[in-house]
């Protein structure tokens, strides 16, 4: 979708890209800025293009035009998984406390906004937007620390399931938590309490220790 606006906006200013060649620049900045700068401030990533393909004077409003239309395409096709609701109320019935741990996107008031869309935003006590409620986003051990603040709990007394090795584990581990990380596709690596193929798996490891 962003390849597509990019490939009108930059035929209409005299520069002709295929959508393909820049999909393929946004696949690359994608990848640097989830895998190493942990930076998801969508504006910057247009404007890294922008600056590698030496159009940086044709930055203006029409870029966070584009991160907003980005995030409402991505909120439209972006389900839970399968497994979600039915792990949470397991959990739930167990009475599990529930908090949640998410990375900001970048667009101050986003990712909570998408968040209270969800169905499982009741059940949860608490959530903790990285880089909004803390300085820094995951791996950070501020952004856990902070959740077990929130629910009154010590962090050893926690469990984190994730499913970001470069993310999840190191933060959670710092702070004591155990780690559950659920096997997607993705980034691989890490070294997790526990390693789980689902959500209903995490459970089932999590009822069992």
């Amino acid at each position: 979708m962003v390849a597509g606006i990019f490939a009108k906006r930059l035929r209409k200013e005299g520069f002709h890209y295929s959508e393909a060649n820049l999909f393929r620049k946004l696949r690359l900045i994608d990848l640097e800025m989830h895998g190493r700068k942990f930076l998801y401030n969508r504006d910057v990533w247009w404007e890294t293009l922008l600056k590698q393909l030496g159009l940086s004077k044709l930055k203006g409003p029409w870029i966070h035009k584009t991160t907003l239309r980005y995030w409402k395409t991505y909120a439209g096709t972006s389900p839970l998984f399968s497994d979600t609701m039915s792990t949470i109320h397991r959990l739930k019935k167990a009475e599990f406390r529930l908090g949640m741990v998410s990375d900001s996107d970048g667009t101050p008031g986003m990712k909570m906004k998408r968040i209270r869309r969800q169905p499982f935003l009741r059940y949860l006590e608490t959530i903790v937007v990285a880089g909004e409620d803390t300085p820094d986003v995951k791996p950070s051990r501020r952004p856990f620390s902070l959740v077990a603040k929130r629910l009154d709990l010590q962090p050893r007394n926690c469990v984190y399931i994730g499913d970001n090795p470069n993310t999840d584990i190191e933060g959670a581990k710092r702070v004591g938590m155990m780690m559950i990380l659920v096997k997607r596709r993705g980034p691989k690596g890490g070294h997790p309490d526990y390693l789980a193929r689902s959500l209903t798996e995490a459970a089932k490891l999590l009822m069992e220790n």
